[in-house]
């Protein structure tokens, strides 16, 4: 059954009023759901799938406490949450993928406390996220992939304690992460696929212990990898594939596996190869620093300004 205005979906929804699952997906031509909507407090599921011309939710939405499955893929017209969206203090689950009018979130997103799986996927106009982001403790699982203009992620981002699963796959106009990213202490998969205009990774991502997968397939601008990269987990499988503007480590390093590539980065460690030289130099009461350590210390300047 399809509506095509606000006065069409109210009588039919006051016949869910002691329902726990409503499906109300392909209600292609209406474009806003009433505010009744809160009336129907013993909801824990709302698919709200394929409501193509829909571009706002009612404020009321924030009444349904007992949501734990909210579903508003697909609502492509759809340019914003409601502030009531932190009243949900049931849900697990948001899926906003292919909202591709999405501009931004309300900074109550933080309030969801037991949300553990959230996704943006083709959210193609979303910017950026708000720093609440962080609050969400029990978050496990979050998906940015093919958020297309995203700039940058909230510094927050390392407060996501249970996060195991963090995808960014073609974020494109991604420059960096944040240096809060080695606190994902249980972070497992960290997936960077096609992020092209990625140059950088931060020095923190030597302390994802947990990691066990990095796709860093087509990170066509990556200039480097940290020498963190050597204390990251043994048996890490990594993908390298084609990042063309690697010059550190070499390529022919790179091609082989993680434990090659480790090896070589912790050789070539620069603050704990230069303390040696410095420690040597003093042991041996040289007037002047070996040329070796200016060298490296020419090379961390010329790479960070």
């Amino acid at each position: 059954m399809f509506f095509k205005a606000e006065m069409d979906v109210h009588p039919f929804l006051l016949r869910f009023v002691k329902n726990t699952t409503l499906d109300l997906s392909r209600l292609y031509h209406a474009t806003c759901l009433p505010e009744s909507l809160g009336q129907l407090v013993a909801l824990t599921t709302l698919n709200l799938n394929w409501c193509l011309a829909l571009t706002e939710l009612p404020e009321s939405l924030g009444q349904l406490t007992a949501l734990t499955y909210l579903n508003l893929s697909e609502c492509r017209a759809l340019k914003g949450l409601p502030e009531s969206l932190g009243q949900l203090t049931a849900l697990a689950t948001l899926d906003l993928s292919l909202c591709y009018s999405l501009t931004g979130l309300p900074e109550s997103l933080g309030q969801l406390t037991a949300l553990k799986t959230l996704n943006f996927k083709w959210c193609d106009a979303l910017t950026g996220l708000p720093e609440s982001l962080g609050q969400l403790a029990a978050l496990t699982t979050l998906n940015i992939q093919v958020c297309r203009v995203l700039t940058r992620l909230p510094d927050s981002l390392g407060q996501l304690a249970a996060l195991t699963t963090l995808n960014l796959g073609e974020c494109r106009v991604l420059t960096r992460l944040p240096d809060s990213l080695g606190q994902l202490a249980v972070l497992r998969i960290l997936d960077l696929f096609d992020c092209t205009a990625l140059t950088q990774l931060p020095e923190s991502l030597g302390q994802l212990a947990a990691l066990t997968t990095l796709n860093l397939c087509w990170c066509i601008a990556l200039r480097r990898l940290p020498c963190s990269f050597a204390f990251l987990p043994d048996g890490l499988a990594v993908n390298m594939r084609w990042l063309s503007a690697l010059s550190f480590p070499p390529k022919r390093i790179v091609a082989k596996k993680a434990s090659v590539i480790k090896a070589f980065l912790l050789m070539h460690h620069h603050p704990l190869k230069m303390l040696y030289l410095i420690m040597s130099a003093r042991r041996r009461r040289a007037r002047c620093p070996p040329a070796e350590l200016w060298a490296l210390i020419c090379d961390e300047f010329c790479f960070h300004i």
